[in-house]
């Protein structure tokens, strides 16, 4: 934050939500934001059937419920820090959002109206979760060495701390909801860099299978993204650390992984999707903006900055 004064009665303000002015010594502030794109997102989602609606959650500034093309106005839905967001996409009326540790809120009639649940700082500060859109569940960061099930996100605050030995002791650092089979969660670790594949993850005894591969970077490195590609044998996994292979992909369900940084910088991948239409294609948000591929080649892959998009820190990216 900032302040400029001019010894009389202007007052100029910086701070993490934009720019405010005052003409009066102070009585009077008013936001001069109008414009500018100042707001830092951490996480966002897509509605599956409105065209420009998304929500997104934005450091110290709250959940913001968009509506139109571009970047253009918003309504904040609910204030804070905004964190992981989820809309769901066979019944888009239910919608979750979060503030910071396990403080969730819920809507149930497309964002019009939020509910917050019970005050609970465990798991991280800006916790990762992610939204079962056919079991109707959500699957979250907590205490160590356990995951958290948010049994009805659609109606009420039911949670379930599920210990894990599979973490290995370590704290969630990402989530990923299998879309091919049922109850089928993926877990990438905080520190130590595992990946653990959690089955009948939505009942009272799951099974977790560590799927981490053998020249995976492991102590201290922090997995931030799994995702799938057009089936449980396409994953990737990327990494948040500086001096580390950041990218890594599967094409047998995690039997086998190969590094496809290539020629990427040296630099954190916060975020990885493969392209919707090609598991050979892949899209990915790093510290400099969004980078693309059309061929995942090993440590021959040719990543290419998105020269639409602007150079700036990038978290996550939805389709």
């Amino acid at each position: 934050s900032s302040a400029w004064y001019d010894n009389g009665n202007k007052l100029l303000l910086g701070c993490d939500g934009g720019i405010f002015y005052s003409s009066d010594g102070g009585t009077t502030i008013r936001d001069r934001n109008v414009g500018l794109r100042l707001k830092q997102f951490y996480a966002c989602d897509i509605h599956p059937s409105t065209t420009n609606y998304f929500i997104a959650g934005a450091q110290d500034n709250g959940t913001h419920q968009f509506n139109n093309a571009g970047l253009s106005s918003s309504v904040e839905v609910f204030g804070g820090d905004g964190a992981y967001v989820a809309i769901d996409k066979d019944q888009p009326q239910y919608q979750t959002g979060a503030y910071v540790y396990s403080n969730y809120w819920r809507s149930s009639n497309t964002g019009a109206s939020w509910t917050s649940g019970p005050q609970d700082n465990t798991g991280q500060f800006i916790n990762p979760y992610a939204y079962d859109n056919a079991g109707n569940k959500v699957y979250a960061c907590y205490s160590a060495g356990t995951y958290n099930r948010w049994e009805n996100p659609q109606s009420g605050f039911t949670f379930t701390s599920v210990p894990m030995a599979a973490f290995g002791g370590q704290l969630v650092g990402s989530v990923c909801v299998s879309p091919y089979t049922a109850n089928r969660v993926y877990f990438g670790m905080a520190s130590g860099g595992k990946i653990i594949r959690v089955d009948g993850a939505d009942g009272a005894s799951p099974t977790g299978v560590d799927i981490t591969g053998g020249s995976m970077p492991t102590g201290g490195v922090y997995m931030n993204c799994i995702n799938t590609g057009s089936s449980d044998q396409y994953l990737v996994a990327s990494y948040t650390n500086y001096g580390t292979s950041s990218i890594w992909v599967t094409t047998n369900g995690g039997t086998s992984w190969t590094a496809v940084e290539g020629n990427l910088p040296d630099l954190p991948v916060y975020w990885a999707m493969f392209h919707p239409d090609d598991n050979g294609k892949m899209f990915i948000a790093t510290e400099t903006g969004i980078w693309e591929t059309d061929l995942l080649n090993g440590a021959s892959t040719v990543w290419v900055p998105n020269t639409s998009f602007p150079t700036v820190r990038t978290t996550m990216l939805k389709y």
